[in-house]
């Protein structure tokens, strides 16, 4: 009996826990198998007095990651990053980034033509029906605006930072937009004491075992069973919270009849504690595809007087490569070599199992949560609302109602 529950999640990142918190907090018993530690990529780790999330995060203050949090009881506390500080690196010069009417005056970065065009598209880009570009690349969605070189350069940067993209090919851009959309409307926060906040509160709702992997998933007479190397366990219903369609996929009892999904989101990611607070502190990238940020301040991560700095590049290449130009853009943004006490370089970092593309119709064409009779999917590839983060907790709050849903209604049958 101890191995039976009403709904097992197999995957213990953010989608997994917020799937069994949705579960308990609708009075089903649950539990987590996780192959390693709780938090997935939300994990965080403390190096002499520093806080480092694993490269840059940002929770959207008005995203569906938000929502399903709330929805959950969880109200995460942080600090909103300085717009008005953030520079743009373009010709090898550094410029105001252009995010609203102020900043668009003071830059440099446009010409008088150029500050024309990006002023009306900023105030276009939030009364675009994202839903008319379902099927469009973000490629595509560019040519059709008819930017000026200068507007071109400025634009791709914004959409880089926003989506942790670098090859907008392929990439949706009903998404693309919907994500500026979400950045227009409630800006982000940087946490206090890093991501961990989240896994902490998610977590403390249901019952985690670690490093129990799960190896399959097999039908159990209308029940659902999940084997690990050393058990058995018997549910309802199962969600399975994997970070990429492979590994979901591998442990199904059936391949599932997925459309055409996009390739991971990686990133290479240099994550620094510094003596004092850096200056400028926010430096992004037009020249390369890569973003430089002091998370703490604003967000409590550092020793006073101290700070957290990170820079990414969207789009992991070569480790040598990008750890120099990496290094290159922390001096951009005033952290020096000599003020650095601690440091982790993430060569290779999956930020998102899969991204949405156009061919599948953008973030609709992505999975929904429910895989089959009983079996339901999360991850940061899954559903239609959000990227990343939004996208696994929301994907995650709705698959746990589904699977409790559903054993709900398994449980009344039996009765």
């Amino acid at each position: 009996m101890t191995n039976e529950r009403d709904v097992i999640v197999v995957g213990g990142g953010l989608a997994g826990l917020a799937a069994a918190a949705t579960v308990a907090d609708g009075g089903g018993s649950v539990l987590v198998l996780e192959a390693h530690l709780p938090g997935g990529r939300a994990r965080t780790a403390d190096r002499d007095g520093f806080t480092f999330n694993m490269g840059a995060h940002a929770l959207y203050a008005g995203g569906a990651g938000m929502r399903a949090l709330r929805a959950l009881g969880v109200e995460p506390a942080g600090a909103p990053p300085p717009l008005e500080r953030y520079l743009l690196r373009l010709g090898g010069r550094l410029h105001t980034l252009p995010t609203g009417p102020a900043t668009l005056l003071r830059t440099t970065a446009l010409g008088p033509r150029g500050k024309a065009q990006f002023g009306a598209l900023l105030a276009h880009v939030p009364r675009t029906d994202a839903r008319r570009l379902e099927g469009v690349s973000v490629e595509e969605w560019i040519a059709s605006r008819a930017l000026r070189p200068d507007v071109d350069a400025v634009v791709r940067a914004l959409l880089r930072i926003s989506t942790y993209a670098s090859d907008f090919t392929t990439f949706a851009a009903d998404a693309a937009v919907r994500q500026l959309q979400t950045a227009t409307r409630g800006g982000v926060l940087y946490l206090h004491g890093g991501w961990a906040q989240l896994v902490a509160a998610l977590a403390a709702k249901a019952e985690v075992r670690a490093h129990t992997a799960a190896r399959r998933i097999e039908p159990a007479g209308g029940r659902v069973e999940v084997v690990t190397d050393d058990d058995r366990y018997l549910a309802r219903a199962v969600v399975v919270a994997l970070p990429t369609p492979g590994a979901a996929a591998a442990v199904l009892p059936e391949a599932p009849a997925w459309g055409p999904l996009g390739a991971a989101i990686t990133a290479a990611c240099l994550d620094a504690g510094v003596r004092g607070v850096p200056s400028p502190g926010y430096v992004l990238g037009a020249d390369d595809p890569v973003y430089a940020t002091t998370q703490s301040p604003p967000a409590r991560q550092a020793p006073a007087g101290s700070a957290v700095v990170t820079a990414i590049r969207y789009g992991a290449t070569d480790p040598d490569a990008d750890r120099a130009v990496l290094e290159a853009y922390l001096a951009h943004a005033g952290a020096r070599a000599e003020d650095v006490v601690t440091s982790r370089f993430l060569a290779h970092l999956t930020v998102c199992g899969a991204a949405p593309i156009a061919a599948a119709g953008g973030l609709s064409g992505r999975p929904p949560v429910r895989a089959a009779d009983g079996l339901y999917v999360a991850g940061d590839w899954v559903g239609p609302e959000g990227l990343i983060g939004d996208a696994a907790l929301s994907s995650g709050h709705h698959a746990g109602m589904a699977a409790l849903e559903h054993a709900t209604r398994q449980a009344g049958a039996t009765v």
